[in-house]
């Protein structure tokens, strides 16, 4: 074999290991600047891509913190192309208040849209995902999966949960080859993270752009993450490149964990 047919070989193993060819995904919190960059990195590699979220064009409406939510949002996706090889659980919000002063409907709703809504949809999808070896879970989890912070006590905990949820799945999924994955991005510059500035600049009295200088601060090489590298760390997660990477938190977050 000459040497130009070995490089012709070679690129033809790495596509196939990149492409998602006659994958069918589903994404949920589509409309987010994070899940628009996951729609995008999953239909770049060839996938059919559903997405669902509470509004959108485009997207499968859906209160995702119910059982019937993502029942409803597995069947049309099955009806509609037949199967499911792909679940990325990225749906997510958020609310700050001191422990003592937390709302219980916060409480609720934020375990109920970033813990029991992962749950419910890995229950609704399970027979799809596992009806033939190559099925991939991603769930948006957070370096808060592995610590805590001051006023985000629904928030920690969801993403601590989540975390163990996904390490349950990975486990019993392995015998039907499919693996469930997680990243962990640190700061980006969504719409999540506009939503907090205020009540950041407050607690510590200072304006936005100065909280803006700390988010980056806290991440080596001082810069906010940019959406479409959480999504490519999700494209390598649900391709044929990560079959063995199962049960894993993946930090995407410029080495702040290393710290």
């Amino acid at each position: 074999m000459s040497k130009d047919s070995y490089k012709q070989h070679d690129d033809q193993v790495d596509t196939r290991r990149w492409s998602l060819e006659g994958r069918v995904a589903l994404v949920t919190g589509a409309i987010g600047g994070l899940g628009k960059a996951i729609v995008a990195e999953l239909r770049e590699r060839g996938a059919e891509v559903h997405g669902a979220d509470v509004i959108g064009e485009d997207t499968f409406h859906a209160d995702l913190s119910t059982a019937e939510g993502n029942r409803d949002m597995v069947s049309y996706v099955l009806a509609i192309a037949g199967r499911l090889d792909i679940l990325v659980l990225n749906a997510g919000c958020q609310f700050t208040a001191p422990l003592d002063q937390f709302p219980d409907a916060e409480w609720n709703r934020l375990r109920a849209v970033m813990l029991d809504g992962p749950f419910f949809a890995l229950k609704a999808a399970w027979p799809a995902l596992t009806k033939s070896p190559g099925g991939r879970v991603v769930v948006t989890a957070s370096p808060l999966s592995h610590g805590g912070a001051s006023n985000k006590a629904a928030y920690t905990a969801a993403k601590h949960g989540v975390l163990g949820l996904l390490r349950v799945a990975a486990l019993e999924g392995a015998k039907y080859g499919l693996t469930v994955n997680a990243v962990a991005p640190g700061w980006m510059d969504t719409a999540m993270m506009q939503g907090q500035l205020q009540d950041q600049a407050a607690k510590r009295g200072i304006g936005t752009d100065e909280v803006i200088a700390l988010f980056r601060a806290e991440q080596p090489g001082n810069r906010l993450i940019d959406v479409r590298e959480v999504a490519a760390t999700v494209g390598f997660l649900v391709s044929p490149s990560a079959s063995a990477v199962n049960g894993a938190c993946i930090p995407v977050d410029l080495g702040a964990s290393a710290r």
